[in-house]
């Protein structure tokens, strides 16, 4: 035992909050903080062996709020595993629960009836959707004018804490959209959503026996489904409309139960992405939930042609695919809605040049990339009079966050700036403090079209400024190289400094990039055009026909 050491496991937050509350509780003790990036890429058995070697005064899970804990008992378990004397959930606030190995056997009930809780719901979820995934999908109702409601708006999440990030993007942005476009609507969730035109009707998890979130997110969509039936009774509704997410079966079951068909919005496969970039426990529970969602919904929208064609190779039908890329509402986003506010925050002068970046801190965002090619355009700071005005502003949250910081140690808060996470509302005003916005997007890690379709990227455009992103599928199809955005080699850190220098040198270059770009956004990439291509398939036109699409093309 080593009572002089304390270790850090940071979920989420600032780690200099975490080690001011390591400094105030334990004073004098060597702190070692472990790496969440490394726990989470090691498995299972990688993260046993790492507990295993960890002896000292106490082992500390620090998250932002301890309201965001997702598995409480399982991080109070852990004792078992480390040789530590006190396992400790602190948050930011101050606030810290202490725990003893002695004290966990009060627990042991409690985990007991958990554990079996979590058995049950598996073992029963695993066969419900065997059977779930067949029979007939309701057909879709023939007049919008026989509808009191074009749509039911599914957001089961729960566990979703976040304030901003693409999702939260989307579900404002496609709901904004539907308002403008006259759309009929009631909105359904597992948590609060900052929705203000529409009804919406909030479905708590109220689950307590749990050992794993997995299992309380499965029993979830039960839950929800149930809760959701009973308040649609007496509607007509045209459609459930749900984003795809982990284990979420709810839109699917929903359907099922009602008779109303069921859309589903398809961002990406949760099982690559478990596979590759996010690792995840259960996965052939979670392979399972995904067939399930995509053989129950009448219309899968997706955000990039790179996932249509997956879904064709897949076996799906083509009719039953709306390629519907994400977009941006351009009143909100727009030059001129507080970036100097935001600029004069962080102490930034009206001459220097800010390259702006927003987006969550994990793989597929290039953050390695940005990361060495803010050290090489910094390396001739003080011999060249623009690199030397250059300043750096990096909004979001992730994975890769506290490595980027630790790495970029030398320029913070001098010539790097991190914000944290910001909320979405505040989002637009640190885009507007920005001379230049980069998103260096890398390529997928087994080779597959890029897939995404980054809300981000949109709203870029939306604020006309100079746009540096990676030469990628749906990127280089939105982004004119030379048109609304300087175009790089995905990956090459040399091509991505290179263009920050380029455009910062130039400012009547990026002006025009800017320019066009929210030219370009107005014309085709609003919400409300995203919606209304949503709305357009929802109901066909009466017997034997068929209904056009926004674009003018017929749909089944």
């Amino acid at each position: 035992m080593r009572p002089d050491q304390v270790y850090l496991l940071l979920i989420n937050g600032e780690l200099a909050d975490a080690k001011e509350f390591i400094a105030h509780r334990y004073p004098g003790r060597e702190c070692i903080v472990l790496s969440k990036r490394e726990l989470r890429e090691s498995g299972w058995r990688g993260q046993i062996t790492t507990l295993r070697k960890i002896k000292g005064e106490a082992l500390i899970f620090f998250r932002q709020s301890l309201s965001e804990l997702q598995e409480p008992q399982l991080a109070l378990w852990s004792s078992v595993l480390h040789r530590c004397r006190f396992t400790v959930l602190a948050d930011s606030s101050g606030r810290f629960l202490k725990y003893s190995r002695w004290r966990l056997l009060l627990g042991l009930p409690m985990a007991m009836v958990s554990g079996l809780c979590d058995f049950c719901v598996f073992v029963t979820a695993w066969l419900g959707m065997k059977m779930l995934r067949f029979g007939p999908i309701p057909a879709p109702v023939r007049r919008r004018q026989d509808l009191n409601l074009d749509l039911a708006y599914l957001y089961p999440y729960p566990l979703d804490t976040s304030l901003a990030g693409g999702a939260l993007s989307h579900v404002k942005g496609f709901l904004a959209g539907g308002a403008s476009a006259g759309a009929r609507c009631e909105v359904f969730s597992g948590r609060s959503l900052p929705v203000q035109d529409f009804t919406t009707h909030l479905v708590p998890a109220k689950r307590r026996f749990f050992l794993f979130h997995e299992s309380r997110m499965v029993s979830y969509n039960l839950r929800f489904a149930f809760t959701v039936s009973k308040l649609l009774r007496g509607h007509r509704v045209g459609t459930l409309y749900q984003r795809h997410g982990r284990f979420v079966i709810a839109g699917a079951l929903l359907s099922k139960w009602t008779g109303i068909p069921f859309i589903l919005e398809y961002n990406g496969s949760e099982t690559w992405m478990a596979d590759y970039w996010d690792p995840a426990r259960f996965r052939n529970l979670l392979r399972l939930c995904e067939e399930v969602s995509l053989s129950r919904a009448n219309l899968i929208v997706v955000v990039s042609e790179a996932l249509k064609q997956d879904l064709l190779r897949r076996g799906i039908a083509e009719q039953r695919i709306l390629l519907n890329p994400n977009a941006v509402d351009p009143a909100v986003f727009q030059p001129g809605c507080g970036g100097d506010e935001v600029r004069r925050k962080f102490g930034l002068a009206p001459s220097d040049v800010v390259i702006g970046f927003v987006g969550t801190f994990h793989y597929w965002h290039g953050i390695k990339v940005l990361e060495q090619a803010i050290q090489q355009v910094l390396r001739d700071e003080l011999t060249d009079e623009v690199i030397g005005k250059l300043r750096f502003l990096l909004v979001g949250e992730g994975l890769l966050r506290g490595e980027m910081i630790s790495n970029l140690e030398t320029y913070l808060r001098s010539r790097v700036f991190f914000t944290g996470l910001i909320p979405h509302e505040r989002i637009a005003a640190y885009l507007d403090a920005a001379d230049i916005l980069v998103s260096p997007h890398v390529h997928m890690p087994d080779g597959q079209p890029f897939f995404g379709s980054p809300t981000k990227i949109f709203e870029y455009m939306a604020m006309a400024k100079g746009i540096i992103a990676s030469n990628l599928d749906q990127l280089s199809q939105v982004l004119k190289h030379e048109g609304s955005a300087w175009l790089v080699e995905p990956g090459s850190v040399s091509e991505l400094a290179s263009a920050i220098v380029l455009l910062a040198r130039n400012p009547a270059l990026r002006n025009q990039l800017g320019h066009n770009a929210r030219a370009s956004a107005l014309a085709e990439h609003t919400w409300r055009q995203n919606a209304e291509r949503v709305l357009a398939r929802i109901c066909t036109s009466g017997a034997g026909e068929v209904a056009p699409d926004a674009t003018g093309a017929t749909v089944v």
